[in-house]
Formats: C-alpha cells, sequence, structure tokens
C-alpha cells in the first residue's frame, strides 16, 4: 500500500517588499520580524531585534521567523529595534556598512556612484540622507534629479551589460517627464565634467597614479582597523566631486581584467 505525505502549509506570509527591501513576515498572522536578500544570502531580524541571522533561501529565512515564535524567544507584540543611524551609515555614507571597505568594494563603488551622477540619480532617500553604494544585485534608494521621484533601481540593471552601458529599463521610472526629453534634461544638468577635482576643500584623486595611492593607504588603515584615518581617504575615493567621471575611469583600471571566452 503506498501512502502519500502532504507538506505542512506554510504559517508564515511575506508582505510588500518596503524601500530598504524586506519583506515583512507574520506568522500565524502576527508580526514575527522581516526577511531580506543580500548578496545572495537572505537573512532574518525578529520582532523586537536589530540581530539578523543568515540563511540559504528566503524560505529558510522566514522558517526561522516561525521557529523564534514557538519557541518564545521573539514577541510579536514588540516593536522593531533599528541599529543606531551613526552605525547605518558605516564609516562613510557613500558606501552601505554591509559591504567591508576593501579594495574591490571601494573601485565599485566609486565607479557606481560616478555613473549614477552621470545619468542624473543622486544616492538619496526621502528623508534627504546619502543611501550608500550596496553592491551590484541589491536594491538601491535613489533620487531622480528630472522629476525628484525617489526609487528603488539597482546597480546591474543602471550599468548595462556586456559593453553597453544603456540602463536597463531604458525609461527611467513611472511617472518621470516625457522620455523624449530625457536625454536632454541629462546632458543640461550634468554638463561637460571636469577631468580634474576642482573642490576647494577636499582634493580627490582622478589619475590612476594618485587612485592606487589612495587605495593603497586605505588597505593599509583598514586591515589596522584605522578607523580615523580610513575615513578621509573613502571621502576623497568615494565623495562627491565634479570630477567624479574621471576619477572612475581611473578605478577602471584596477578592476581584474576579464577572462577570455572559450574558443570551444
Amino acid at each position: 500500500m503506498t501512502t502519500t505525505t502532504t507538506p505542512a502549509a506554510k504559517r508564515y506570509e511575506l508582505g510588500t517588499r518596503d524601500a530598504s527591501g524586506r519583506y515583512p513576515v507574520t506568522v500565524d498572522g502576527r508580526p514575527a520580524g522581516d526577511i531580506h536578500r543580500f548578496h545572495g544570502e537572505w537573512y532574518a531580524r525578529p520582532q523586537g531585534h536589530a540581530e539578523e541571522s543568515r540563511h540559504g533561501d528566503k524560505d529558510a529565512a522566514a522558517q526561522h521567523l516561525v521557529d523564534l515564535v514557538d519557541s518564545g524567544a521573539t514577541d510579536p507584540a514588540a516593536v522593531p529595534v533599528e541599529a543606531p543611524a551613526a552605525a547605518a551609515q558605516g564609516i562613510v555614507p557613500w558606501l552601505s556598512p554591509r559591504l567591508k571597505p576593501t579594495r574591490r568594494n571601494i573601485l565599485s563603488a566609486g565607479i557606481a556612484l560616478a555613473r549614477v551622477a552621470e545619468l542624473a540619480w543622486l544616492p538619496e532617500d526621502e528623508e534627504g540622507n546619502t543611501t550608500g553604494y550596496p553592491g551590484s544585485d541589491n536594491p538601491w534608494m535613489l533620487k531622480c534629479c528630472l522629476s525628484g521621484h525617489y526609487v528603488i533601481r539597482w546597480w546591474s540593471h543602471l550599468r548595462g551589460r556586456n559593453g553597453d552601458n544603456t540602463p536597463r529599463p531604458v525609461w527611467r521610472h513611472e511617472g518621470c517627464i516625457p522620455f523624449e526629453d530625457q536625454a536632454g534634461k541629462v546632458a543640461a544638468l550634468v554638463g561637460e565634467p571636469p577631468t580634474s577635482c576642482p573642490c576647494q576643500e577636499i582634493t580627490h584623486p582622478t589619475t590612476a597614479e594618485d587612485v592606487e595611492k589612495q587605495l593603497e593607504r586605505a588597505e593599509r588603515a583598514r586591515k589596522a582597523d584605522d578607523i580615523e584615518t580610513l575615513r578621509p581617504l573613502l571621502t576623497q575615493l568615494l565623495g562627491p566631486c565634479p570630477a567624479s567621471s574621471a576619477r572612475a575611469e581611473s578605478m577602471k583600471t584596477f578592476l581584474p581584467k576579464p577572462k577570455p571566452k572559450s574558443k570551444n
């Protein structure tokens, strides 16, 4: 006699993703926390806690919240606790605190920040806070400089693909100015960027030689956990500058070269 086992019904439900990429989770109809994806991993944050745990997939993260509710380790009536604002901002506001200030992350952030500026986007949230580069496949809150709207975009979409720098989708967002007017408006806003830093209070590196020197100094400071030395270096490498495009072009020379495609 053959028997079949009916899978247990899921006791959790996911709500609509918010601007930070988090999905609220209810267990048996009551709030249990939230989950979100970051660099291929899923994280669960129980209700009333700021700490997160890492899981292999979305279901495992949500089920972890179910297990916490059943064990009594979390209180569905508690109010979610946010991390302190200073810690949430990280060392500098232009790099997500969830990304370590490694050489590769600094390069990726500098290139991304320059490109979004060229496309007339501003890394900023609705409260006017700078939103740091979160990585290529994570949600990034940006302000459209054409319309003033705040939109969630992904750098992996904005940068194009296979050598084509055309953002995807080619339309910016719902509610933006007419598509046929966008290119001209972007050109007028951005203008012709300078090739060297014109800033008065701080000098941002734009040549490959200067970028490399700052990267080496930043790496030594990071390894020594010398935040006071690291912070101004990151500000020079990532901070807003009219010549950020020139800085980014120099940064690209330090990226790993793509492997040649196999002829087979």
